[in-house]
């Protein structure tokens, strides 16, 4: 069972996308699953993560709608929020009735304040979200997240934290070292986990194949391992640098020439399942914890 951990829809005149900007005018537009669903088709994809993209009730709404009408996305990323400690435990208690709540996410990289996670009012309301077993994704943009990553993660030691796109990994540029050591540090931590997506957008040309995407790759499996580790499209932010078959196969190549093929199949398949969990029917979702393999990074 094939998993894409890390995809997007939006109607652009039902919920406005304010981190849009002229740079992103090739998807300036809707996206729905019907959209994607030929996509993964082609590329032998059994299920997704869908991911939230705006900080709106309406967009959670509307994503656990399209949830309930394809059985292949099988899990829902949400947003609630966090600022309001009150105001996020009510949304909560309201979105524990959908059957596909599995994570949170904020997009913490639009915040003026570098370090919005760490505000005492979001943190109290993350203690809710670890003590309703919910996964924490963090799209750390910018290094000064995966800075903060540490000292969150050791705060809830039972919240499952997800990095998405790796930290924005500025590959082919000469602050690699640095992003490496900052994901290495996160990686310490043993409830953290990564998700290999969204690397093509690093990337200034769209000549760019599987060898591009090693350099990061390569720091990733070596920190986390496959048990930590998830292979997402990122669409349909993806289209900004490549097609949906060129990013899924060519992150997946990359994947699987560093982690080798055994691994490789954890993380395309296993690790998202399991942390995510999911269960191996279409449409139907365990509801027991994330299982994340505290104490090791195999």
């Amino acid at each position: 069972m094939t998993i894409d951990s890390h995809q997007h829809f939006w109607n652009l005149g039902r919920e406005p996308m304010p981190w849009m900007t002229p740079e992103h005018a090739v998807i300036a537009r809707d996206f729905d699953p019907s959209d994607l669903r030929p996509l993964l088709d082609a590329c032998g994809i059994d299920r997704t993560i869908l991911v939230q993209s705006s900080c709106t009730d309406g967009d959670t709404d509307a994503m656990f709608s399209d949830a309930a009408k394809h059985d292949w996305i099988a899990a829902v990323t949400a947003w609630v929020d966090l600022l309001s400690p009150e105001r996020a435990e009510a949304r909560l208690d309201v979105l524990s009735r959908q059957p596909g709540l599995r994570g949170i996410r904020h997009l913490i990289h639009e915040e003026p304040d570098p370090h919005w996670i760490l505000r005492a009012s979001v943190l109290e309301s993350l203690a809710v979200v670890e003590e309703r077993g919910l996964v924490l994704e963090l799209p750390c943009v910018f290094p000064r997240h995966l800075g903060d990553l540490p000292e969150l993660a050791q705060r809830f030691p039972r919240l499952t934290i997800v990095i998405d796109h790796l930290g924005k990994p500025p590959l082919g540029t000469e602050h690699m070292g640095e992003w490496a050591a900052s994901l290495r540090s996160a990686a310490e931590l043993p409830n953290v986990c990564a998700k290999i997506s969204g690397l093509n957008t690093m990337l200034p040309t769209p000549a760019w194949a599987a060898s591009d995407l090693r350099p990061a790759v390569d720091v990733a499996v070596d920190c986390f391992g496959p048990a930590r580790l998830m292979c997402g499209s990122d669409w349909p932010v993806a289209l900004l640098n490549g097609d949906y078959p060129h990013v899924w196969h060519q992150t997946a190549a990359a994947t699987t020439d560093v982690a080798g093929a055994a691994a490789a199949r954890l993380i395309l398949e296993d690790t998202p399942a399991r942390l995510y969990r999911l269960t191996g029917a279409p449409g139907v979702m365990s509801a027991n914890s994330t299982g994340v393999a505290h104490g090791r990074a195999d």
